[in-house]
């Protein structure tokens, strides 16, 4: 990877080259003007950076309690190594309100009552931003502790809107996409391309994918459609199918639906997706976030009518040249391409800081909240994000509609839930 800070200096001293090289053939008074305006522009900078350096005298500390072990560590450690490209990137433009932002990341392991420990070493350190778990049951007690400390926590990528006031948390944020968007997407999306018949196949291993059908059946019948079946199976905290689900697949087929709406994640999803194909549902899928990624494409090969809603496209084709960026920078760190696109959300969380502090010219947790509860489609890297005094989670965020077809991923398009279900 580049040095930026070299190749910042290397192309300042290209730049300085040019000027005096385009000065050769001017008088000597011109080059000794030149060379006066140059010096005092550099004693103008330096003396600058002095009384910034002066001002800040020492860092801002931001926190995790994520985990980087256990089950939720799929979703937290990319976006904890997102948090640190963004931070090194804010880092290098200068920092936050003139001082430097440190991140000290700690280990929760999943393990909620560790976090909150975790949560109260950090805060004793000085943290003034705490990232927790992407699971509002998994942070939620690490998360209270930073309220009672006034300290601004936001979970990267918690897809409820529980995550905020609902819970009394009103320093409590999250980056993520809410179920309420993402899955009146996948509604609104499918009944205008296959409706208006469709069957739910419903996992019911945990509140993400219940929430996720609940929520598309509401959206779908507002639109007209109407739902024709709703089999339920559930997975192993293993990720398998926890039982056969050819009677449900069967159940499926019977109905006869346009599209079947999956409300799952894999692998257990990726089990169900093949049970419907092997058992002849040709019918086209929707699915959300917890399907993205080619990981589980080993289970349905050359897997076609598939589509599913997420935060962006990690395949090289997202339009928006922020992703491409962070993909990038991501794959520098990490020697690995990204396996889904939720990890967008930890950058965004420490560029939804960023601005928040130099907003609120203060890093107190209140005035942060208060800045952010402002903020009205502001361009982060996962999208336009909206922030309210009653909701801290986005349910308006255009979100990336993909396909897969002959087993390939491509982009379709960014789509808003034109009616978001908040419950």
């Amino acid at each position: 990877m580049k040095n930026r800070k070299t190749a910042g200096i290397l192309a300042v001293a290209a730049s300085l080259s040019l000027v005096l090289a385009g000065c050769a053939s001017t008088s000597d008074t011109a080059d000794e003007a030149t060379t006066e305006a140059v010096a005092e522009e550099t004693v103008a900078e330096e003396t600058a950076a002095e009384e910034v350096a002066a001002e800040c005298t020492e860092p801002i500390i931001v926190g995790s309690a994520m985990a980087q072990t256990g089950f939720m560590s799929p979703f937290d450690v990319p976006a904890l190594d997102t948090a640190r490209i963004a931070i090194d990137k804010t880092n290098a433009a200068g920092g936050v309100l003139g001082c430097q932002l440190e991140l000290i990341a700690v280990d929760s392991e999943t393990n909620p009552d560790k976090a909150a420990q975790i949560a109260t070493d950090l805060i004793s350190q000085g943290a003034q931003l705490l990232l927790v778990t992407c699971d509002y049951d998994v942070n939620a007690k690490a998360s209270q502790v930073a309220q009672d400390a006034g300290v601004l926590v936001i979970a990267p990528c918690v897809g409820d809107t529980i995550m905020g006031p609902d819970a009394g948390l009103t320093l409590g944020f999250s980056l993520g996409s809410a179920v309420p968007g993402e899955a009146a997407i996948m509604a609104e999306w499918a009944y205008s391309e296959f409706g208006p018949k469709a069957a739910l196949f419903k996992d019911m291993s945990i509140k993400y994918t219940q929430n996720q059908c609940k929520v598309f059946e509401e959206r779908w019948t507002q639109l007209g459609g109407e739902i024709v079946s709703a089999p339920e199976f559930s997975q192993t905290p293993e990720g398998s199918l926890a039982a056969p689900v050819t009677a449900q697949v069967k159940e499926i087929k019977d109905s006869n639906p346009d599209v079947v709406a999956l409300c799952s994640y894999p692998g257990g999803g990726a089990e169900a997706a093949a049970a419907l194909r092997a058992g002849g549902v040709e019918t086209p899928i929707v699915s959300g976030f917890g399907m993205d990624g080619a990981f589980w494409l080993g289970a349905v090969p050359d897997l076609s009518d598939f589509y599913f809603v997420t935060y962006a496209s990690v395949f090289g084709d997202d339009p928006n040249p922020k992703v491409g960026e962070l993909l990038a920078a991501y794959k520098d760190l990490t020697g690995s391409d990204a396996a889904t696109s939720g990890l967008v959300t930890g950058a965004s969380t420490i560029e939804a800081f960023a601005l928040a502090a130099e907003q609120a010219g203060s890093t107190n947790g209140a005035d942060l909240a208060a800045a952010l509860e402002t903020f009205s489609g502001v361009d982060l890297t996962a999208g336009p994000t909206s922030f309210s005094p009653e909701l801290h989670v986005n349910v308006t965020r255009p979100m990336a509609v993909m396909q897969i077809q002959d087993g390939q991923h491509s982009f379709i398009e960014y789509r808003a839930a034109e009616q978001p279900i908040l419950n």
